[in-house]
């Protein structure tokens, strides 16, 4: 297999978007959609938004890529950004000479029909190859409050070096897309090991589709013990095979927020486009099978066993926990009121307060207390 060969990349705009690309689109405005007022409102004057795969603005039937999603994101908070006086900067990367016009084209049309961006924008149009464009663009993304958003066809960019230089900053968030069949085709080619190197044979040994998943555990494993970054997938379901996005931040309330928005797009498992764990069909089972768990029950279980064990004591590491499993604190607030209502344990108020607002930001602490079962 010759590196030619390897790095072929499919043009994503040669045609429309299908069901899956808008799936991964519509993840990613709703993150920005929840990520810039956060830094707007905390005060800082700059904040950077980097699209290093930024492609044309738009399908070939019109239908908005990235650039010009995050720009309609820009202009939905203008009115909060403008009265804290923040600087929006905005990179945008497309190596294709041909598409970088259209870019261009696309995003001053946006622009100049909504003049007020003129005001805060500051926004830079990059033609360069990803990882000339990503040291270009590096002392921004550790100098200021930054969005990552990687959407490369293949996996050629997913490099540890790469993974640990967007860890370093507690205030950067990223959002890498990756192809699993990259992974089934080419992991045990030389050129393959050159962008990320560890056991193919072991990934592939699992199911198929807890591909990005597996691939998540494998890059926990090799990034720098040091690192406080946080690594969740989400997989995404096509005609042509599963493509996988890795969500990576180094804040909790990042990570509350993604996985807010995930389990929003699929409350079955927060994790895929489709029933990755086939939740529907244990809830379909006959009267003469033992019933199986589904994903939320399963975490729910666990963390019954940690509070009973006194591992987990109040609402602050219930909620930890609970993100650390890809889990929302709703997740473990519905187990600790049943609890609560069974007598098991006890705590004060009605609500155990599992939320990222009362926890961690107003540490409004809530300890949770075993009750003794009473003898008969």
């Amino acid at each position: 297999m010759s590196e030619q060969a390897f790095m072929a990349i499919k043009d994503l705009h040669d045609k429309p978007f299908d069901q899956g690309t808008i799936t991964k689109l519509e993840i990613f405005e709703a993150y920005t959609q929840a990520w810039l007022p956060t830094f707007v409102m905390s005060g800082f004057q700059n904040v950077c938004i980097i699209d290093f795969f930024a492609g044309t603005g738009y399908d070939k039937n019109g239908i908005e890529g990235s650039p010009i999603r995050i720009l309609k994101m820009i202009l939905d908070h203008v009115e909060i950004i403008v009265n804290k006086k923040t600087v929006i900067h905005l990179k945008l990367n497309e190596y294709k000479k041909s598409k970088f016009k259209e870019l261009q084209t696309a995003c001053n049309r946006f622009i100049e029909s909504h003049p007020v961006l003129d005001s805060f924008l500051k926004i830079e149009y990059l033609n360069l190859d990803f990882f000339i464009a990503f040291d270009y663009c590096y002392t921004d993304i550790v100098n200021y409050p930054s969005l990552v958003f990687l959407d490369q066809n293949g996996v050629k960019f997913l490099t540890i070096d790469i993974l640990s230089q967007l860890g370093k900053s507690s205030k950067t968030d990223f959002l890498f897309f990756v192809s699993a069949s990259y992974f089934k085709r080419f992991g045990n080619t030389p050129e393959f090991r050159r962008s990320i190197d560890f056991d193919i044979e072991k990934l592939k040994a699992n199911p198929y589709q807890f591909i990005h998943r597996n691939l998540i555990d494998i890059l926990k494993n090799t990034l720098p013990k040091e690192s406080e970054l946080q690594l969740y997938p989400y997989s995404i379901k096509k005609r042509s095979g599963i493509f996988g996005l890795i969500f990576g931040a180094s804040h909790l309330l990042a990570v509350n927020k993604f996985l807010e928005i995930v389990w929003k797009k699929n409350g079955l498992n927060g994790e895929a486009n489709f029933d990755i764990e086939d939740d529907m069909g244990k809830a379909q089972l006959s009267i003469f099978e033992q019933p199986k768990m589904n994903k939320i029950q399963s975490f729910q279980i666990k963390l019954r066993e940690k509070l009973l064990l006194k591992e987990i004591g109040n609402n602050k590491e219930a909620l930890i926990y609970a993100l650390s499993k890809g889990h929302i604190g709703k997740h473990a607030k519905d187990e600790l009121v049943k609890m609560k209502n069974k007598k098991e344990i006890d705590f004060s108020g009605k609500s155990p307060k599992v939320n990222y607002e009362s926890a961690i930001k107003n540490n409004q602490l809530i300890t949770f207390n075993i009750l003794e079962k009473k003898k008969k």
